[in-house]
């Protein structure tokens, strides 16, 4: 089988999610729901942009602070003893040599290190609270997928299912290829069997199937398939 691009595999994920709310509605109001999604989508793009450009401006004054605490530390720590009276200043001069991607790489990690730490040992309320912290704070991070399927896994295990269920389409929207997106298709269709929701169920198990290659991935989607599709 093709298989389908990003784009076209995004649009079939997100016409399935259209049936979380239960609207059985005919082809003409499918098209305006499809429509207004995509209008949303568009002003999420523009909304990204905008603080794309504050990011950019912040970064600026940021590097220009830096700068000018780079050139006044080094004398004012020069010649001065290496004990707990200096300890502030190392510290602060050491940070100014790092740049923002470091910064935000730095916090990131540390922040889904913890949260993976409550998630390990099922605390999930704070598991939950450290990644959506991550995410919001750091919304562009690397560790944006993982941090996301965490969530959902976090927001399933917590029985917090409107909230499951906006994360991965946040993730379906974001990262529409990644197997962990696979994985948490795997979860909305366990919404939907819980709902009685079971062809739509069956329905994302197919196209998990269809569309991710990871071969545990594929194989988790053909039990939970032939469990539902009898």
């Amino acid at each position: 089988m093709k298989r389908l691009s990003p784009g076209i595999f995004s649009s079939v994920i997100l016409l399935i999610c259209l049936g979380l709310m239960g609207i059985r509605q005919s082809a003409s109001g499918v098209s305006l729901e499809v429509e207004a999604l995509h209008e949303r989508l568009a002003a999420a793009e523009r909304s990204k942009a905008e603080s794309d450009l504050r990011e950019r401006l912040a970064r600026d004054e940021s590097r220009e602070t830096r700068e000018l605490v780079a050139q006044v530390l080094p004398s004012s720590i020069n010649g001065r003893p290496k004990d707990s009276t200096t300890y502030q200043l190392r510290n602060l001069a050491s940070v100014t040599n790092l740049t923002d991607a470091d910064l935000k790489i730095e916090r990131a990690s540390s922040l889904l290190e913890k949260a993976k730490d409550d998630f390990r040992a099922k605390n999930f309320e704070n598991s939950n609270e450290r990644l959506s912290k991550l995410i919001n704070l750091y919304p562009d991070t690397l560790h944006g997928p993982e941090a996301r399927f965490l969530l959902v896994e976090g927001f399933f295990q917590t029985q917090d299912f409107e909230a499951c269920i906006e994360v991965v389409e946040e993730m379906i929207r974001l990262y529409p290829e990644s197997e962990l997106t696979g994985f948490a298709l795997l979860r909305l269709g366990r919404i939907y069997e819980g709902r009685d929701r079971i062809e739509d169920a069956a329905e994302i198990y197919r196209s998990v199937v269809s569309h991710f290659g990871q071969n545990e991935l594929k194989r988790q989607a053909q039990i939970a398939l032939k469990a539902v599709d009898l």
